[in-house]
């Protein structure tokens, strides 16, 4: 497990409604001369990735960009945080920069894309 835990003041896990997941592709296509393509394996596993959303104050919205910029250096930095389906705690990194967007009631939107490891 990680060093880092996802910051206790925010939603402990993304929102079910509009969360999408899917598998990186771990396989190598190569195209033959005549027939199918050869495949194999690239390496032996495949990385989750998931995406979704968490709705914050403009206070969370500061501990979150706070958490993003210096805490785990960009995404650069493995974090623990609580899997939005399973609700077991795992071990993620951010893999796309926050997108945020206010959604007009003082609240805003946040789109994370995480990896799974």
């Amino acid at each position: 497990m990680a060093e880092i835990s996802w910051p206790e003041e925010l939603p402990s896990t993304l929102q079910l409604e509009g969360l999408s997941a899917s598998y990186s592709d771990p396989v190598i296509r190569t195209e033959m001369d005549a027939g199918p393509k050869k495949m194999r394996r690239r390496y032996t596993g495949a990385t989750k990735i998931i995406t979704g959303n968490i709705t914050v104050t403009i206070e969370q919205q500061k501990i979150l960009e706070d958490f993003y910029r210096r805490v785990i250096a960009y995404g650069t930095r493995r974090f623990n945080m609580k899997h939005p389906q399973s609700l077991e705690v795992k071990e993620f990194r951010m893999i796309e920069p926050i997108k945020e967007v206010s959604n007009g009631a003082g609240l805003y939107d946040v789109t994370i894309t995480l990896e799974e490891f």
